[in-house]
């Protein structure tokens, strides 16, 4: 029986059925939708805030220039619920606009000092309003301060932004202007106060070109007041714009002499002085201190008042009134002189004279010569006093050498003229007023009319007696002059009744003079300045103290 093999037929069956084509391109193309859908949804980033006031997520865009650039996705508050946390993202085509210093603040309806601002967000609502930074590294995301106010300067704008110190009383609100010599150059960005340096601390950003006005010795002082000055060039009223005078500012410019000296960096920090005239002091770092022993009031003698030698300044005065523990040890405050300390600043001579003069030592030295301080006014309105230094002739050869120098200071001797002088001369000339003897005088001249009346009243007896008749002519025509003489000083005569007017007045003018006296004892400068009202003494019931 025969046997017969047959191949069998291999047929290769297909890996993938067709049937797979449509999940395939379906899948590709959801892949590709998420993709584009999280690369569509832009730069994230975070922004830190005190509240959520007005924000609401998916609905708050941010903006720049009016443009939405970007939106709000999730607002919450932070793991310790301190602050509140706002993610959010910036568009693809506007990631230029977020850089790490890009500044990020609220827009809301507000009135400030500059009006109205952000009635658009009423049909609106709230948004963020973004501005771009300068920073040119690659975005680090780190977070955002949302603030509340929009800042002064834009980031953009190119300038230099200082810090200033200050100790004097009053503030500069943000906002107000920074000028030189009038002209606004910058704005205060911050004004804070510092609680453990006890000082307000500004930062003021002065934009370009401006900024190369600001050099290491420039000086910064406060804008704001009315000044008004007085001297013997007369009065000066130096009244600010309306609106620096409302708001404040800050000025800044070289003092009188100063030179320039290097640019000003970023975030130098500089003294702000209370007015223009203190910056002119400010440059006066050299100087010898002395002190003067007064035996004057010093009322009116401030701190800051010249010491001058024939109105040329030559120092200025550092306290008033300088007490040392050697000083009061050595004896009572009320059994001394009142000392004062000056600094002479040989520096202010410098802009009169080109060479160097020890004005110090010459001071020292002129003493044996008849130099002497003294308190003088420079201001009859306000009272003001200042020390002057002038040559005295009668008190040559009289220095004491021993005072030359008193705790640990070298001295000036000090005498007593010009107001103080004038003074002193009015209260001895009405001291001898009030001790003349108008009243006995009065007296006197009472009892002197009435004697003189017995002694008319006789010679008219001696004249109508017959004895008077046998007397020789010449004793009678000299009884008669006497007689006539008489009869002027009588009472009721002319010439009696002017002494009695006289005599009355000057008693009058003792009786006015009288309270003008005790004023003066009580405030020696009541002739110019005006006493203080008294209040008339309430009687009390009898029993009580």
């Amino acid at each position: 029986m025969a046997s017969s093999s047959k191949l069998a037929k291999i047929i290769k069956i297909r890996a993938i059925s067709a049937i797979w084509i449509i999940p395939i391109v379906t899948a590709i193309v959801g892949l590709w939708i998420i993709y584009a859908h999280f690369a569509d949804r832009g730069t994230p980033f975070t922004l830190l805030a005190k509240d959520a006031s007005g924000i609401v997520a998916g609905k708050t865009v941010i903006k720049n220039r009016s443009v939405d650039v970007g939106i709000v996705d999730e607002v919450t508050l932070s793991d310790d619920y301190k602050q509140v946390v706002i993610k959010g993202r910036i568009y693809n085509d506007m990631n230029p606009l977020l850089k790490n210093d890009s500044i990020f603040w609220v827009v809301k309806p507000e009135i400030g000092r500059d009006g109205v601002t952000g009635l658009g967000t009423i049909l609106s609502g709230v948004y963020i309003e973004l501005v771009s930074g300068n920073d040119t590294h690659s975005f680090k995301n780190n977070p955002f301060v949302l603030s509340d106010t929009p800042p002064l300067s834009d980031p953009s704008i190119k300038g230099i932004r200082l810090n200033l110190d200050s100790d004097q009383s009053g503030v500069v609100p943000r906002g107000a202007k920074v000028m030189f010599r009038g002209y606004h150059v910058g704005n205060v960005e911050t004004s804070e106060f510092d609680v453990e340096a006890r000082k307000m601390k500004y930062q003021i950003f002065i934009t370009k070109p401006y900024d190369a006005l600001v050099t290491e010795n420039v000086r910064f002082w406060k804008e704001g007041g009315i000044n008004l000055s007085l001297s013997s060039r007369g009065a000066s009223l130096d009244v600010p714009s309306l609106d620096v005078l409302m708001s404040g500012g800050i000025s800044f410019d070289l003092p009188d002499g100063a030179k320039l000296g290097q640019p000003a960096k970023q975030h130098d920090v500089y003294k702000l002085y209370e007015d223009r005239k203190s910056i002119q002091d400010s440059q006066y770092t050299d100087y010898k201190e002395f002190i003067i022993m007064l035996n004057d009031s010093i009322s009116g003698l401030t701190e800051g008042a010249p010491v001058e030698y024939h109105g040329i300044r030559l120092g200025t005065v550092s306290k008033v009134p300088f007490y040392t523990t050697e000083m009061l040890q050595e004896r009572s405050i009320l059994n001394q002189r009142v000392p004062i300390l000056i600094k002479i600043e040989p520096d202010r001579l410098a802009e009169l004279v080109e060479d160097k003069i020890d004005i110090a030592n010459l001071i020292i030295n002129e003493q044996k010569n008849g130099l002497r301080a003294s308190l003088k006014t420079s201001n009859m309105f306000t009272g003001a006093l200042y020390i002057d230094l002038d040559f005295y002739p009668e008190l040559k050869d009289k220095y004491d050498t021993k005072l030359a120098k008193q705790y640990g200071y070298d001295t000036i001797e000090s005498t007593s003229t010009g107001f103080a002088q004038i003074q002193a001369k009015i209260l001895q000339l009405l001291d001898n007023f009030n001790n003349l003897p108008v009243t006995n005088t009065m007296e006197q001249f009472n009892k002197s009319l009435q004697s003189s009346e017995r002694l008319m009243n006789t010679i008219n007896q001696i004249m109508a007696s017959k004895e008077m008749q046998n007397m020789p002519k010449d004793l009678q025509k000299a009884m008669r002059s006497l007689n006539e003489a008489m009869k002027g000083i009588q009472p009721g005569s002319q010439l009696n009744t002017q002494m009695n007017e006289s005599l009355q007045k000057i008693q009058q003018m003792m009786d006015e003079l009288t309270p003008l006296l005790h004023t003066l004892n009580n405030k020696s400068n009541s002739l110019i300045f005006s006493a203080p009202n008294k209040t008339d003494q309430e009687p009390k019931a009898r029993g009580n103290k």
